[in-house]
């Protein structure tokens, strides 16, 4: 593997590998078929959670996982939309909002991890469409008016086969021009050693019409098709030879069997959602909501100043606000509720608990368990405890593999990623306490396993649709991964991996050092 001098990392959002694979075996993306045949591929790639684009493709640029980014290597961003508890009154943030605050992203990393930009040392670095791009060279679109402008037609195009034409040809054809005319886009007048490709259409899509819509699979046909032109135009330049190209994407998604409505649920309980204009009255913020809801209540652990949000401890959860409620019986009211997460007051960076609980179906009886975390980064293992009975909240206790990591025993994370993988809820154990670590991070976390989506952003209901990604089902949590481009590449499958041992595994083809943030594992040698 000597030969291999340049990268390309290509994130296709919002793709289920069961359904990329199956459109491969239907002759449908013959480009992604030959690449697949070239060189390693896996349909059980595990991502991030939640299973939103914003943790996941952050750790999948930089190779590691969210957590308590002030003390621990790990990145700073837990969910698309959180609570910024540091600042006096709070911060929301939204990534989506038309605030741009995905500009944001770069420095919400923190300073504890560092992108593959930033690993990669030398020579030019391309990003296109891609914002988390801290260490690049070239951007586009480099400012906020093309982003404004790229977003509208991505979002609002009515045509809707042109819309599929403009967005996923831009991004090829930008990136060859890199390597066709790098005077233009770098003062080292070199291609891009290292290029970063994000094809956002098809979530648009899904989101629109769903994923087994003809739409969306048009769509991906249509990816498979500039992808085939990206190909066939590094081979006539030379370059493909010499480059490894990544494809995967950041998670999956599902149909919701309805819509839930939330409206009078807050108000009858005595909470209020908390929104900056208004005079930072409110009790509770519910950052987020579609199959997973992630909820922030004011509480007085590290309550320091005039409205700034401390965290509840669970002697307040249990009786909150002028009602005096019990936060965590109360969720489980909302229409479609299975489970519910939360962590441990006492809880470090490198040692707590996070505490779930599980309604069964059909019925008023709880499932409760918990898990037990110690260490941080690669070398933080934790234990999945069952209370009470000898059935899980996960379900693992029902698979031969996975029912022996429930033993008492602390495990790595690439233990709880081979016991659980080919099952839902796969890593769980490990991904949920990295997140939970994050102070960003919510204080209670409910699923409705997908069975009802909410729409609701920072307190507001948005547009009503079925089609979600968040929850922790294979579906939404097992993308595609393929890696090939170069002859230079062996060509096997690898039954199971995580999206962080993407950035090692094109670093050691590249002949590159790992940053020591690093959690994934080198799928080469492995």
């Amino acid at each position: 593997m000597n030969r291999i001098n340049r990268a390309i990392l290509v994130i296709i959002d919002d793709v289920r590998s069961d359904q990329f694979f199956d459109m491969i075996d239907q002759g449908l993306l013959p480009n992604f078929k030959g690449l697949m045949e070239n060189g390693i591929y896996s349909k059980n790639c595990v991502t991030d959670f939640p299973s939103i684009t914003y943790p996941t493709q952050v750790s999948t640029i930089t190779g590691t996982y969210t957590g308590d980014y002030r003390h621990e290597l790990c990145h700073g961003i837990p969910n698309f939309n959180w609570m910024g508890r540091d600042f006096t009154p709070p911060l929301l943030r939204n990534y989506g909002s038309n605030k741009l605050e995905i500009y944001k992203l770069n420095q919400d990393l923190g300073e504890n991890c560092r992108t593959i930009f930033e690993m990669v040392e030398e020579g030019n670095k391309s990003s296109i469409t891609q914002f988390i791009n801290r260490g690049v060279d070239y951007f586009f679109p480099k400012n906020r008016r093309q982003l404004i402008i790229f977003y509208l037609i991505i979002n609002y195009w009515r045509n809707i086969k042109r819309l599929i034409e403009y967005a996923n040809s831009i991004v090829v054809h930008k990136l060859l021009d890199n390597f066709k005319n790098p005077d233009k886009y770098f003062e080292m007048k070199e291609p891009p050693i290292l290029s970063l490709l994000w094809f956002m259409s098809s979530d648009v899509l899904m989101h629109q019409f769903g994923s087994q819509s003809t739409l969306y699979r048009l769509n991906l046909m249509h990816i498979d098709k500039v992808i085939g032109e990206l190909v066939d135009g590094l081979k006539s330049l030379d370059y493909l030879d010499e480059t490894a190209i990544a494809i995967t994407s950041d998670h999956g998604n599902y149909t919701a069997k309805k819509l839930g409505n939330l409206e009078g649920f807050f108000g009858s309980k005595g909470l209020r959602n908390y929104f900056p204009s208004r005079n930072n009255q409110g009790n509770v913020n519910l950052a987020e909501f579609g199959g997973l809801g992630f909820f922030n209540f004011n509480g007085t652990i590290g309550n320091r100043a005039k409205n700034q949000w401390g965290y509840p401890s669970i002697q307040e959860l249990a009786s909150y606000g002028p009602n005096e409620i019990n936060i965590l019986d109360e969720l489980f009211k909302i229409n479609g509720t299975k489970l519910i997460y939360y962590r441990n007051n006492q809880n470090s960076h490198n040692k707590g608990e996070i505490f779930l609980k599980k309604k069964l179906d059909n019925s008023d009886t709880y499932l409760t368990g918990r898990i037990e975390y110690q260490g941080t980064g690669k070398s933080m293992k934790t234990r999945y405890i069952c209370i009470g009975d000898d059935i899980d909240v996960f379900g693992y206790h029902t698979d031969e593999v996975a029912s022996k990591l429930i033993d008492g025993k602390y495990h790595s994370i690439d233990e709880w990623l081979e016991g659980t993988y080919h099952l839902d809820y796969p890593s769980y154990p490990d991904l949920l306490v990295r997140n939970f670590k994050n102070p960003r991070s919510a204080d209670v976390i409910v699923s409705t396993k997908g069975e009802v989506v909410y729409n609701i952003v920072h307190g507001k209901a948005k547009t009503k649709r079925f089609y979600n990604h968040d929850i922790g089902l294979r579906k939404s949590s097992i993308i595609p991964l393929i890696i090939s481009g170069t002859n230079e590449i062996p060509r096997r499958s690898v039954e199971f991996c995580k999206i962080t041992d993407i950035v090692p595994t094109l670093l050691y083809m590249m002949h590159q050092k790992v940053d020591k943030s690093v959690i994934g594992n080198n799928l080469i040698t492995i």
